[in-house]
Order: structure tokens, then sequence, then C-alpha cells
């Protein structure tokens, strides 16, 4: 209750920030202006706060994915801070608007609202529009989204007839046993480690910048990494779009899921038991795999 309070007491700033669109409006917006998206939420703004205080790795104790990084900090800052054309920052819409959500969500959303409110800004000011980090979790608890079928089509568009590379980890499995890409024309994958992603951003950053990449949509599921990805991928002249756990959040709401539970064969951090996932053997999978980029500083094609 008291977190509400707080959070009410905030009104007048929160609706101050008026170029900050919410989770239908961003998709018109990437679909319309065909642009990369970098996606910012907790763990990112955490781990920005926690370098700017110098802290080191041994005193964070936050994600399952992701160890404190120093240089991953500052990166994240940096794409916090410096407007890239044709790259749209986002942001949780909810930090300001919490009843799109209900529940403990909501709940969340206020806490962090008013522990992080001040960094947060700081994209609201800097951008001339800042687009919804949720707008790939558009199921679970939500309160916004009634038409879950026309959300998901209009998601579908953003990779509608395009050459798609998916950058992930490799037991994340995006599009594996459902429908959710079958309307790209072609669909390649580019695997990497599932946790600490960033301890080989380089070479990730080599693959996806390679000849021949220049037509191709570029779909992330990296966490932290894959905010900073999209941010050196604009710089290059290629579109990368941030989608996280969308493809989990398609498996929920395909399982007609209450609350966040593991999904099989595919790794899910939010869930303990999520976590545990095996090898996959699947031919057509297997064909789609342009190269993998492993944790011991070689890549396996």
């Amino acid at each position: 209750m008291m977190i509400r309070i707080r959070y009410v007491g905030t009104k007048r700033k929160r609706e101050s920030f008026t170029n900050v669109m919410n989770s239908m409006q961003t998709v018109a917006y990437i679909k319309k202006n065909r642009c990369s998206v970098a996606r910012f939420g907790d763990g990112e703004f955490q781990m920005i706060e926690h370098g700017r205080k110098n802290g080191g790795e041994g005193d964070f104790k936050v994600d399952t994915f992701q160890s404190f990084n120093i240089e991953l900090a500052a990166r994240l800052d940096e794409v916090l801070k410096v407007p890239v054309k044709n790259l749209l920052v986002c942001v949780p819409y909810p930090y300001l608007h919490s009843g799109v959500y209900r529940g403990y969500d909501r709940t969340f959303f206020e806490r962090e609202w008013l522990g992080r409110g001040e960094l947060v800004s700081e994209a609201f000011t800097k951008h001339e529009v800042v687009g919804d980090t949720t707008f790939t979790r558009f199921f679970l608890h939500r309160t916004d989204i009634k038409d879950y079928p026309s959300y998901i089509a209009a998601l579908k568009e953003l990779w509608n007839k395009r050459d798609v590379i998916l950058v992930e980890g490799e037991k994340s499995r995006l599009g594996v046993g459902n429908d959710l890409f079958d309307n790209v024309a072609s669909l390649k994958r580019i695997l990497c480690p599932s946790t600490n992603a960033f301890s080989v951003y380089d070479r990730i950053l080599e693959k996806v910048k390679a000849p021949g990449h220049e037509d191709n949509l570029f779909l992330l599921a990296l966490g932290h990494t894959a905010t900073v990805l999209a941010y050196d991928m604009t710089k290059a002249g290629l579109q990368a779009i941030d989608l996280g756990h969308v493809d989990i959040e398609y498996e929920w709401y395909r399982m007609g899921a209450k609350e966040k539970i593991p999904v099989p064969g595919k790794y899910v951090n939010e869930v303990k038991e999520g976590r545990q996932v095996g090898n996959f053997q699947d031919a057509e999978y297997e064909s789609q795999i342009l190269t993998r980029i492993i944790a011991e500083n070689k890549d396996v094609l």
C-alpha cells in the first residue's frame, strides 16, 4: 500500500513525459520506420546503476544470465544517453503507467520507478521518442491488450517476408515448436552462450557484421548484450530488433499460463526450473544454424 501511495504521488512528474509510447504504438512505430530497437528493463538499469557506483562483480547478485561487467555497464550507459539515427530506445511504459499490469507486476513497476525514476528519466530527456520495452511482454498479467491474436499479427508484420537471422542464446530456440516466424522469407540462427553472452561480444559483433547481411533483419534475444548489440549494429547500417522474451511470452499465451512457468525445451531464466534445458536434435533447426559462438574462444560452424 505504501508503494502505491508514493507512486501515485509522482503522477505529475510521470505524466510530464509525453514522448513515451505504449506497446501498440511501439509496434506500429517500428513497422512504419523500419528501425532497430534497443530495450532497457530492470536488469539493464541495475547494471548501469551498479557501474556508476563503481561496484564490483562480487556484490552484484541480481541476474541469473549475466554477471556484472564494468564494460557492459558503461556501454549500456552509452546507449541510454546517446541517440543514434534509426534506433528506437525502449524503456518500460509501465514505469509511467503501471495500470497496464495487474497484481504483483503492477507493484513491481511502481517500486522500480520509485527506486530508479531519475535514471530512467534520462532516456526520456535524451531521446525525441521512446518506445515501450514491454511490447514483447504482451500476455501475462496485461490489462491493456485485449485482442491477443490481433496484437500477435501486428508483431509478426515486423518480420513478414523478411530474411531473418536470429541471434539468440544456444538454448533459447526461438520459434521452435510454434508458428511465430512462419511468415518469414528465410530463417537462420547465430547461437551464443545462454549466460554471460557479453564475454564473447566482439565475436558476435564480427559475425553479424559479416558481408552479405545488409538486407537481413536481425532479431536478438541475448539479455543485456542485445541492447548494446542493437546499438552497434544500427551504427553499422543493419536493422536489429531486441525481442527478448517474446517467444516465451508467445508460448505462455499458447499454453494459457497464469504465471511464469517452464517451457519444455527452451531456456526460461525467470523460472528456476526453466534454467535446466537439455540438448535438442532436429534436422530443420540444425539446418538453420549459421554458427555457434561458444565461450571457449572458438566458434563451431
